[in-house]
């Protein structure tokens, strides 16, 4: 498969929708995955994998972090 068609699959397939405070089990859930898989993948591959997942699970921290801070701040104005 080629790029275009794996981020089309990952933004369209059904999958749940975790809470936005438990990306910790999410990431959990990804490294079993790759647990799975990395015998058949090169130190270098595994290596570009587990920072895509670095990666993304900094992403939704930050974006959970904003969430938060809004929040607490509506609620300072209430």
């Amino acid at each position: 498969m080629q790029r275009e068609e794996l981020l089309a699959l990952m933004i369209s397939v059904s999958a749940p929708v975790p809470k936005l405070d438990d990306w910790d089990r999410v990431l959990s859930i990804y490294a079993g995955y790759l647990e799975g898989v990395a015998p058949k993948l090169s130190e270098k591959e595994l290596g570009k994998l587990i920072g895509a997942g670095a990666m993304f699970y900094r992403t939704l921290r930050q974006a959970d972090a904003y969430r938060q801070e809004a929040v607490w701040e509506r609620q300072k104005k209430d």
